[in-house]
């Protein structure tokens, strides 16, 4: 199986999702009102799965969810999981962000499940997010890749292309970028045949040294995650390069169902 979870997972529909969450927030606000904000996330996660206990849930925490292609492989943690079918993630940070959503929906599309929440102890009064996942494995199948910019004839870029592409027939689309990015350099090499410190230059002189991913002497390739500003987003690329020995640097960008795949040159 290309993804695989240590846990049995039972799919919870919206309103099995909002009588179980009742009572665990309730246990959040409980645990803040009784330790405050300024304990260690480890220490909320254990009263969290006390709470649970003590209260007839069935409660795991730190489950294992294994991403696989071949002899690659990924492992993720889930904070806590509950009823099998409900994911909490945990965090003591200033406020809860864009990236933190992220994460989650990472874990409902890798599960395949439908809810989850993000709970942030840090703040004065307990922070919540509800996240949601729509898909399913199969219908993140369904992808497009858009390679009408992308050059072919770069050495090492039509492997690079076939690689991406099995993984994404293996995993489906819609999951961090950075996962992708870490088996293609798996794929590629490894990552001690792949990122290499490459030269800064300015004004004909070296001034530093910055590693990127590297498709041979002369291509860089790079990954991304966004879904507007790709005129300022494809300049900065531009800029970076400019300042190089590279000739070109192929860029992948994943947006949801689409996978866009273009080549800048100098």
């Amino acid at each position: 199986m290309p993804i695989e979870c240590s846990k049995n997972i039972v799919r919870k529909d919206q309103e099995e999702f909002h009588v179980i969450d009742n009572v665990i927030m309730q246990f959040a606000f409980d645990i803040h009102n009784e330790f405050g904000r300024f304990c260690d996330e480890k220490i909320y996660n254990k009263m969290l799965n006390n709470y649970c206990n003590k209260n007839g849930f069935d409660v795991c925490n730190e489950v294992a969810v294994k991403v696989i292609y071949k002899d690659f492989y990924k492992l993720y943690f889930l904070d806590i999981l509950v009823e099998n079918g409900i994911i909490y993630e945990l965090k003591t940070v200033e406020s809860l962000n864009k990236i933190h959503e992220q994460q989650l929906i990472n874990y409902l599309l890798l599960t395949g499940l439908n809810h989850g929440k993000l709970i942030n102890f840090r703040t004065t009064s307990v922070e919540k997010r509800f996240c949601s996942n729509g898909f399913t494995k199969n219908s993140r199948k369904n992808y497009y890749i858009d390679c009408t910019q992308w050059d072919n004839s770069i050495p090492e870029s039509k492997s690079c292309k076939k690689i991406l592409k099995e993984l994404l027939d293996e995993w489906g689309a819609f999951l961090d970028f950075n996962l992708y990015k870490e088996a293609m350099i798996y794929f590629l090499g490894g990552k001690n045949n792949v990122v290499h410190s490459i030269d800064i230059i300015d004004d004909s002189k070296v001034i530093a040294q910055q590693k990127v991913m590297l498709l041979n002497e002369y291509t860089a390739f790079h990954l991304s995650g966004i879904s507007q500003h790709y005129k300022s987003y494809t300049k900065h690329i531009l800029q970076l390069l400019k300042h190089t020995n590279l000739n070109a640097i192929q860029w992948i960008n994943f947006d949801k169902d689409e996978i866009k795949l273009i080549t800048i040159k100098k």
